[in-house]
């Protein structure tokens, strides 16, 4: 008899509870450990579910899952052994900062009417280098996603590299709020008389959302963390609600698609999102590992990863930012997860997003905030920087020097959107790439293709001005001029069909892999197929209204680029 109340108070203290006399559905949310044999079975369960974290063991894989109340039935019916997991420590050693003089020496966590207060007052002591954005007006339980502007570019008139930083997409984990209130505070009074400081905000427009998911933070109440969730109030993982990478699914939680329309008004050169529960850089791909599908800028990713994580290390000064590969890792290969944001960004929106787990401890007590920025500060302001580098220039009319929207294609390199493009009003363009001389083409609609060689050296800029040549005049590019080739789209608009038209196919012999290729505005790739006559009728009746991309392509060489618009 001692020895099972033993056992029942070891297990108590370790933060489980036995399963098998608990109800899920009593529960708001729940986290359950789990044991998994082998990674195939850890990759099956993070199709349906949220994974928290994953530990190799010696009988295979001790896994956390987080559960909402849409998830129980369905983990119910899979009959797996489980304990529930109760954190204990949550929140303890929280102390709220309910007036907003208490953040002066942050060591506090705010309420969410300080956390408003203070980005209000950012705004308004700052009023030249600071504007308050509003993500989302209204959350399903009436917060607002908020994000700070910070730079000198307030009236938008240059183009710069853009980076976006957020934090909390996951309500219980609000370390990362304070971090990036703070990183706010230490730019906006440091403009002036810090080099660093004034050179990244004179040269990057910079938005910081300290909170993406206040609903979840402020659950139990708005004046402490007693009840955060994970999830928003509908009871779903944001971090897996995004639409899937090479996947567009359903219809998504406001937050969601809120983010998603802040990210296409913006079109994000780079951009972080912190998280709690561990201490890791984890770069693309979350949706595969390493040895399925390596993303095209791998090597970049562990350079920017490793200056992180060798920079938290030198300010900590003891035993920090050490998980997984001493603090990096690809996100698959630590764990498949599937509708993550950094996958989102990256795939669709031609972003170079990053996931960072900041701390162990999801809610650290408060007064080791302080310890926290610390370790973190000067590797979140030189992140900043990596904006900057690579290559970047603009495109241009080689005649009339009008801005161009132009596709940014790295040869031999880009895949799965990798690539970037120019964006009006300025046709200005910008690729963070690593170390290398690349060949890289230039493409817009009715224009020629160019291909220009670039050296870039890592933490450096290289300036690529581009012209392209109108085709209407006269200059033929000669991979037309050998085949005799011009193209015509028709109806453009459309509403069913199009028709693609190439006058003199039967000159064309030469050119064995004719194909068209058909991309959204993001950037995925909808359809291709080989082209053998005159005229190809494509089928637009399974596409929503809205603009897209037909690239002639032979073999891998752009012959053309057309864009067209779908009407419903």
């Amino acid at each position: 008899m001692k020895k099972i109340l033993f056992v029942a108070l070891l297990m108590l203290c370790l933060g489980y509870q036995q399963a098998q006399n608990v109800d899920l559905h009593q529960f708001k949310e729940v986290y359950v450990d789990v044991q998994l044999n082998n990674p195939t079975q850890v990759r099956q369960l993070a199709e349906e579910f949220s994974i928290d974290k994953v530990n190799p063991n010696a009988s295979g894989f001790a896994v956390r899952l987080w559960l909402g109340p849409h998830d129980y039935d369905n983990f119910l019916s899979k009959n797996i052994d489980y304990n529930i997991f109760v954190d204990n420590f949550k929140a303890s050693g929280v102390i709220m900062a309910s007036t907003y003089e208490q953040m002066s020496s942050w060591n506090r966590y705010p309420t969410y009417g300080v956390y408003t207060a203070m980005m209000d007052t950012f705004q308004t002591r700052f009023p030249q280098l600071c504007r308050v954005d509003t993500i989302l007006e209204d959350t399903p339980d009436h917060h607002q996603i908020l994000a700070l502007y910070i730079g000198t570019n307030l009236s938008g008139s240059e183009t710069r590299p853009r980076y976006y930083y957020a934090s909390s997409i996951h309500g219980d984990e609000p370390l990362g709020m304070v971090m990036l209130l703070r990183l706010a505070d230490q730019l906006l009074n440091h403009y002036y008389d810090n080099a660093q400081i004034n050179n990244i905000l004179n040269s990057i427009d910079l938005w910081i959302c300290p909170v993406e998911n206040p609903d979840g933070m402020y659950a139990g109440s708005n004046d402490n963390f007693n009840g955060s969730t994970r999830s928003n109030a509908n009871g779903y993982d944001l971090n897996r609600s995004f639409p899937n990478a090479g996947a567009v699914t359903k219809s998504y939680q406001p937050e969601v698609e809120a983010m998603i329309q802040f990210a296409e008004n913006y079109h994000f050169t780079m951009s972080s999102c912190f998280h709690g529960g561990s201490e890791v850089f984890n770069f693309p791909w979350d949706r595969w590992t390493s040895d399925n599908n390596s993303p095209a800028d791998s090597d970049w990713w562990w350079l920017l990863g490793r200056q992180f994580a060798d920079t938290c290390h030198k300010y900590a000064g003891g035993y920090y930012f050490t998980d997984e590969s001493n603090g990096v890792t690809p996100g698959g290969d630590w764990y498949v997860i599937t509708g993550s944001q950094q996958d989102y960004l990256n795939y669709y929106q031609n972003c170079r997003d990053v996931t960072i787990e900041i701390s162990g401890n999801k809610t650290p007590s408060s007064t080791n905030l302080p310890t926290y920025w610390t370790r973190l500060h000067q590797a979140m302001i030189n992140h900043l920087e990596q904006a900057n580098y690579g290559f970047s220039g603009s495109v241009t009319d080689s005649i009339t020097g009008e801005p161009l929207e132009a596709m940014v294609w790295v040869e031999n390199h880009d895949r799965d959107n990798s690539h970037v493009f120019s964006h009006l009003p300025q046709g200005r363009y910008f690729r963070p790439i690593k170390a290398g001389t690349y060949q890289v083409t230039f493409s817009a609609e009715g224009y020629y293709d160019k291909t220009i060689t670039v050296t870039t050296l890592d933490n450096d800029l290289q300036i690529l001005d581009v012209q392209l040549v109108a085709i209407k005049t006269g200059v033929k590019d000669i991979s037309l001029q050998q085949s005799g080739m011009n193209f015509k789209l028709y109806p453009n608009p459309c509403m069913d069909k199009m028709t693609l038209c190439i006058s003199s196919f039967d000159k064309c012999a030469l050119l064995k892999s004719l194909h068209y290729e058909l991309y959204d505005v993001k950037g995925l790739l909808l359809k291709s197929n080989r082209l053998v006559s005159y005229n190809t009728d494509i089928s637009v009746s399974d596409l929503p209204a809205g603009n897209y991309v037909l690239i002639i392509k032979n073999g891998n060489q752009s012959l053309h680029t057309h864009k067209f618009v779908v009407k419903r």
